[in-house]
């Protein structure tokens, strides 16, 4: 009979597999831990080099002169951003705005006005004040824009240093704008003035659109003669010349004699008006009287008429009697008078009963 296996048998106790449970938790979370901090490293650095590397923008109304910088950098010519671009920022670099739309030199003198009227001096040397305004743009061509700035742009600080800001015009392109295109156009619309007298030029509203003509078709070539270089910095002149003001004592003047002349031909009418009136009354008098005159000679015709139609009515009753004598005579007997006186040895002679008119 075989004998029983008396080798014990050994059991894991409760306590060993507690602590092998616990290590391997702890692994897990130093694991994680890690992770973490791998990612916190990662987007540190991450969000580092956002605030290094950033971008620049130009809107679509702007274009930016890009030029160099930093420590060792000599501020060199990059190129441009356009409008409506983007680009990455470098390091040290500086950008400079400018407005890549149509802009306006108002010079009307008003609130918000670039320039007060300019003032003209007329044929007869009457001094006027001309307003009004011209649009153009800037060239922004990136190798012409970028001249423009390096000799005018830069000189006067006509730009902006960021973007979005040309809603408002900046001092150093003001200055610019008077430096350059004030002087052409004084020249310009003072040419034109000088050909025509003061009340012309106040009162011909033609004479505006010859201005106008004059300052589009002369203004880029004024302005070009005190740029440098050949280059063609602005282009599209559009000009809007208000009329032109003379100095209100001419203006009152002016309309008191246009009252006085206003009277006077208001005199002129009623004095024409009266004089037609009596001269018609007197053809309407002359005609009257030219019709009544008539009028009796009709009368004195018809009367005339009827008196040597009368005659030749008695003529005609006469002549049976021979005479007037007789046809008196035979009147009388007929009225019951005797035309005869007596007479001795005569005889009273009637005539015919035939040849005796009829009662």
């Amino acid at each position: 009979m075989a004998k029983p296996n008396t080798t014990p048998t050994i059991f894991p106790t409760g306590d060993n597999g507690g602590s092998n449970s616990r290590g391997s938790a702890a692994g897990r979370i130093t694991g994680l831990l890690k992770t973490a901090v791998v990612l916190g490293v990662l987007a540190a650095i991450v969000i580092g080099l956002l605030s290094v590397v950033r971008t620049v923008t130009s809107p679509a109304d702007e274009v930016a002169v890009h030029k160099g910088g930093g420590v060792i950098e000599a501020p060199n010519s990059k190129g441009c951003v356009s409008a409506n671009s983007r680009e990455i920022r470098r390091p040290g670099d500086k950008y400079f705005w400018y407005p890549a739309s149509q802009r306006t030199y108002n010079f009307t003198g008003g609130d918000g006005a670039d320039h007060a009227a300019f003032n003209v001096v007329s044929k007869d040397y009457q001094p006027l004040d001309v307003p009004g305004s011209v649009e153009f743009t800037l060239n922004v061509d990136c190798e012409v824009l970028t001249r423009f700035h390096d000799s005018i742009g830069n000189r006067y600080a006509a730009y902006y240093t960021s973007s979005d800001e040309w809603d408002d015009t900046p001092r150093g392109w003001q200055t610019m704008l008077d430096l350059y295109f004030a002087p052409a156009l004084d020249a310009t619309l003072d040419r034109v003035a000088k050909k025509y007298t003061w009340k012309e030029l106040y009162a011909d509203p033609t004479i505006k659109d010859e201005m106008n003509k004059a300052v589009n078709e002369q203004l880029a070539a004024l302005i070009q003669q005190k740029m440098p270089g050949e280059d063609e910095f602005f282009k599209g002149f559009s000009a809007l010349i208000q009329q032109p003001q003379p100095a209100d004592t001419l203006v009152q003047a002016l309309g008191d004699e246009e009252a006085a002349k206003a009277q006077a031909a208001a005199a002129k009418a009623k004095a024409v008006a009266d004089a037609e009136t009596q001269q018609a009354k007197a053809i309407a008098e002359a005609e009257a009287a030219k019709q009544a005159a008539q009028a009796q000679v009709a009368v004195k015709e018809a009367e005339a008429k009827i008196a040597k139609l009368e005659a030749q009515i008695r003529e005609q009753e006469i002549e049976p009697f021979g005479s007037v004598k007789e046809y008196n005579n035979w009147l009388a007997i007929r009225q019951g008078l005797n035309p005869y006186q007596p007479t001795y040895g005569g005889s009273v002679v009637a005539p015919a009963p035939s040849s005796s008119p009829s009662p």
